[in-house]
C-alpha cells in the first residue's frame, strides 16, 4: 500500500468518523431539547410519557388538625399520580394567604389549590394567577365571585348547616331553646353554616335560638363559651347547644362530667374525639365532612385538568357528601382523623 493510498484511506476514515460524531451529537442535542421542552417525565397509566406537574397549595392554617389531614391526603394522592406538591401555611392571616398565592405564581407551579379563611382576601392574587395562565382550584372553603376557578372541592357549608339543623330537629321533636356556638365571624363556613341551620329551622317556631356566642373553632374557646352557657342557663332553660365545628366535644364532655345531661350537644365534622364523645353519650351527633376525601379529590381533579381530561372535573362545584353521625350509626363509621 502506497503512502498516498494510505493517506486517502485515512482521510476517508476520519471523514466517516467525523460524520458519525456529528450525527451522535445532533441526536443527543435533539433528545436534550425534547426533554427540556417536555420537562421531567414519568410513566403514565397508558404507558406513555407525561410532564411531571407541581401543585402549589396554600392552606388557611396547616396546624389545624382537619386541614392537616386534608393536606396529607392531598399530598399522598398527588404523589400516587406522579405529581409534586408545595404546601404553604397561611397562618389564618389574610395578607399571608394572598402572598402565598403570589409566591406560588412566582414559582411557576402547574396549578394552585387555595384553601382560604376569607372568601375575598385572596381574590386579587388569584386574578394574578389567571393572568399568568395558572389554573386555580378552591378547596374546603368557597371563594367570592370574580376570578376564574377550575372548580371548588369541598362541602357545601349551607348544606352542612342544614345537616346540623336536621340533628337539632331530631334532638328536639317537641321544640326547645338552643344556643349556636359560631366559628370565626365572617369566615365562609361560619356564615353559610349559620344560614343552613336557620333554613332547616324555618317553619319551626317551637325552636328558639337564644344565644350565638363565638368559639372560633378552637377547643379552648369552646370550653370557655360552654362553661359560660351552663352558668347562664340553669337546668331546664336550655335544651341544645350546637357548634359549627368539631370542637364541641370539649364542652360536651365537660357538661357530661358536670352532670348537665339535660342539654344535648351537636358538633360539626367527625374527628376521633367526636366519635368517642358520641359513643359515650356526651354528643348527640355530628355532620361528617371528610378531610381525606377533600384532599384526594383536589389532587385527582387537578391531575385530570392538567392532563387534558377536563370533562372529568365537576364544575363549578365538586361537593362531597355530608352524612349525619349519631349513636345509631357511629359503630359502622369510624372517624379518619384526630384533633
Amino acid at each position: 500500500m502506497s503512502a498516498h493510498t494510505s493517506s486517502r484511506k485515512s482521510r476517508r476514515s476520519r471523514s466517516r468518523a467525523g460524520r458519525a460524531v456529528l450525527a451522535a451529537t445532533a441526536a443527543t442535542a435533539l433528545t436534550a431539547l425534547a426533554a427540556g421542552c417536555a420537562g421531567s417525565a414519568h410513566s403514565s397509566a397508558d404507558g406513555g410519557k407525561s410532564k411531571t406537574f407541581t401543585l402549589g397549595v396554600t392552606t388557611a392554617d396547616t396546624t389545624i388538625p382537619f386541614l392537616a389531614s386534608m393536606d396529607s391526603a392531598l399530598q399522598a394522592e398527588a404523589t400516587r399520580l406522579g405529581m409534586k406538591t408545595t404546601i404553604l401555611n397561611g397562618n389564618l392571616d389574610n395578607a399571608t394567604q394572598a402572598a402565598n398565592v403570589q409566591n406560588l405564581i412566582a414559582k411557576r407551579v402547574s396549578l394552585i389549590i387555595v384553601c382560604s379563611s376569607s372568601p375575598a382576601a385572596v381574590l386579587p392574587a388569584i386574578r394574578q394567577a389567571n393572568a399568568a395562565g395558572i389554573p386555580v382550584i378552591a378547596l374546603n372553603a368557597q371563594l367570592g365571585a370574580g376570578p376564574k376557578l377550575v372548580t371548588y372541592v369541598g362541602d357545601s357549608d349551607f348544606a352542612y348547616g342544614k345537616g346540623e339543623g336536621s340533628l337539632i330537629l331530631k334532638a328536639l321533636p317537641h321544640g326547645g331553646k338552643i344556643a349556636i356556638e359560631l366559628g370565626p365571624l365572617g369566615d365562609t363556613p361560619q356564615v353559610e353554616r349559620l344560614k343552613g341551620i336557620k333554613d332547616a329551622l324555618n317553619g319551626h317556631p317551637e325552636i328558639k335560638i337564644v344565644a350565638t356566642p363565638v368559639d372560633d373553632f378552637k377547643n379552648s374557646e369552646n370550653l370557655k363559651v360552654t362553661q359560660d352557657l351552663l352558668s347562664k342557663y340553669p337546668k331546664g332553660s336550655l335544651d341544645v347547644v350546637v357548634a359549627e365545628g368539631p370542637e364541641m366535644y370539649v364542652g360536651a364532655q365537660y357538661a357530661q362530667k358536670a352532670g348537665r345531661t339535660d342539654i344535648k350537644f351537636i358538633a360539626g365534622d367527625y374527628s376521633q374525639q367526636v366519635e368517642a364523645a358520641i359513643k359515650s353519650g356526651a354528643l348527640f351527633g355530628t355532620v361528617n365532612q371528610s378531610p381525606a376525601l377533600e384532599g384526594r379529590l383536589a389532587a385527582q381533579y387537578a391531575h385530570d385538568w392538567l392532563t387534558g381530561n377536563k370533562k372529568a372535573v365537576p364544575q363549578p362545584n365538586a361537593y362531597i357528601p355530608l352524612p349525619l353521625i349519631t349513636k345509631d350509626n357511629v359503630d359502622a363509621n369510624p372517624a379518619e382523623w384526630s384533633g
